[in-house]
């Protein structure tokens, strides 16, 4: 018998990242658990911020991977607003 564990989960209903109890056995939770969807997204905004330099510099794209899966998650820098604007007068 698989013991209860605090964790993380995403909804398939609501789309939102909740922090609780879970039942790994079950797959469900156990007792109360609170939606941290705009917390774990910020904290994972600021961890990709911290890995767009290295030791030669600021770098222009960091990219992870997840095991097992055919997606990957990208931090790009923008472009400078007089550079999109240039972009566009030359596709006229």
């Amino acid at each position: 018998m698989a013991k209860n564990k605090k964790g993380f989960g995403v909804s398939p209903i609501t789309n939102r990242i909740y922090y609780g109890t879970q039942n790994p056995e079950k797959n469900v939770w156990v007792g109360e658990k609170t939606d941290v969807t705009d917390g774990a997204i910020a904290a994972v905004y600021e961890w990709f911020m911290g890995h767009m330099s290295d030791e030669n510099g600021p770098v222009e794209e960091y990219q992870i991977t997840y095991p097992s899966t055919e997606f990957e998650l990208v931090m790009r820098r923008k472009q400078p607003e007089n550079a999109k604007q240039e972009e566009t007068t030359c596709e006229k």
